[in-house]
């Protein structure tokens, strides 16, 4: 998906070039209720030849719903702060032949890099409470995981991230907003790394026996959901997303 590079200018030693000429690697949020099929939605990108072959960092025990829909998605299990970085250290290294990563999910993960920081003050404070955080201790939080989000979508690949989802009610609106579940000032940010933010939901049809449900994906922010389509190609609500759909509507020509 890289374009030829044409440009040979440059600035404060900087080689400038066309927005056209930058390497189009995809980087995508997909949050939502714990059965809304994020997982399920990320490891479809292993039918997309493009984005194969497909690596599902698994860090919270959740890719058995990949056996029996794309069992040909990789997986590797990662259960601390420090094997999380591990696996970053690699993939930036470079020669692991994946094309996409899956962070599933970012919820937790920032839940491992405060257990680090919290045993890490523990040792040093032994009578540190291990279970409450300071300020100090959730402003390492935060930093840690603004660094996380923008190292693992800066790689040389695709990258999705899946998170819950979480209500927050204006105090003074009475609006209740739905974001990604993360905890203090990165459930607002973390959508302005990322290129696409997507909520993910089940929606009921009818009541009783005759009800159905309808898996679908909104793409651009209202009033109650954050979301946000950076490559303006998505329509705001796709039913029975798979990522060949959003593929090809990421990468199709403007207003073809």
């Amino acid at each position: 998906m890289a374009k030829e590079v044409i440009s040979q200018k440059s600035l404060a030693g900087l080689r400038v070039g066309t927005v056209e000429e930058k390497d189009s690697f995809l980087n995508i949020l997909i949050y939502g209720n714990p059965g809304a099929g994020k997982t399920v939605l990320a490891g479809s990108a292993d039918k997309v030849p493009e984005m194969r072959p497909v690596l599902v960092v698994d860090v919270e025990a959740g890719t058995e719903s990949l056996r029996n829909t794309y069992p040909g998605v990789e997986t590797v299990r990662v259960t601390n702060w420090k094997q999380m970085q591990d696996v970053y250290n690699e993939l930036y290294a470079g020669g692991h032949g994946f094309n996409t990563v899956v962070l599933d999910s970012l919820t937790e993960i920032q839940k491992f890099s405060m257990y680090n920081i919290m045993t890490e003050l523990v040792a040093k404070k032994e009578d540190a409470d291990p279970d409450v955080p300071g300020m100090r201790e959730w402003g390492k939080n935060i930093e840690q995981i603004r660094r996380f989000v923008r190292g693992f979508r800066d790689l040389q690949m695709n990258t999705i991230f899946t998170a819950l989802m979480k209500s927050d009610k204006d105090s003074k609106s009475g609006v209740t907003t739905m974001k990604p579940y993360l905890s203090g000032k990165l459930a607002d940010e973390v959508a302005g790394f990322l290129d696409i933010v997507v909520y993910y939901y089940v929606k009921q049809i009818g009541t009783n026996e005759d009800a159905t449900f309808k898996r679908l994906l909104l793409t651009q922010a209202t009033e109650q959901q954050v979301a946000k389509d950076r490559t303006g190609q998505l329509p705001m609500i796709i039913e029975d997303p798979t990522m060949e759909v959003l593929y090809k509507y990421m990468t199709s020509t403007p207003n073809s």
